[in-house]
């Protein structure tokens, strides 16, 4: 099994390279997939880990008409 993150994405051959790996299990991940599956499993992550990205909540009014 293998994680792939990259800040820039992935070219098109390195996703194919990734989906014919047979023998092999590859994930790659782009920076807003991290994010994305870092806010969803936040609260089950440990605290050690947790603590390397921090999350708090940010609230704000939006008025409309």
């Amino acid at each position: 099994v293998g994680l792939f993150v990259s800040l820039g994405g992935f070219t098109r051959d390195a996703r194919m390279e990734a989906r014919l790996q047979e023998k092999r299990r590859l994930m790659l991940l782009d920076m807003k997939q991290l994010f994305d599956l870092w806010v969803e499993y936040y609260e089950k992550i440990p605290d050690e880990q947790r603590n390397l990205l921090h999350l708090k909540p940010d609230y704000f009014l939006s008025l409309t008409n």
